[in-house]
């Protein structure tokens, strides 16, 4: 049978003592950790809730009335447009406005700028 070494009572208890203190430790941090993640999770959430996409409805639209649109916006538009302002202004779907921004740029109707914004 083996033989253990007689280890001290002030010994044990004061390694008792010890793990009992660095249990409570390990328990704030724990704590503390749970704390800093609501905080987190709060801030993600709000800042998501901000960011939410908005929903673009797309009409159900033929190919001549949407360039027929598109053209007179441009028109009616200062500056440069992007095929997601169109898209977004018309509700015509995003393929359908870059074709139609295409032809009417291969029929001289709109330009592209310095940086091929149409």
């Amino acid at each position: 049978m083996p033989t253990y070494p007689i280890v001290p009572e002030r010994l044990v208890t004061t390694i008792a003592e010890h793990q009992s203190v660095v249990i409570q430790q390990l328990l704030k941090e724990v704590a503390d950790l749970r704390d800093r993640v609501m905080v987190l999770e709060a801030g993600f959430f709000n800042v998501a809730a901000d960011k939410l996409p908005e929903i673009i409805e797309i009409r159900e639209i033929g190919r001549e009335q949407a360039k027929l649109e598109i053209a007179e916006l441009f028109g009616t538009t200062e500056g440069p447009l992007y095929y997601s302002e169109i898209m977004e202004q018309l509700g015509i779907e995003l393929e359908l406005v870059v074709e139609i921004c295409q032809e009417l740029i291969d029929e001289g109707v709109i330009g592209l700028d310095a940086y091929n914004t149409v």
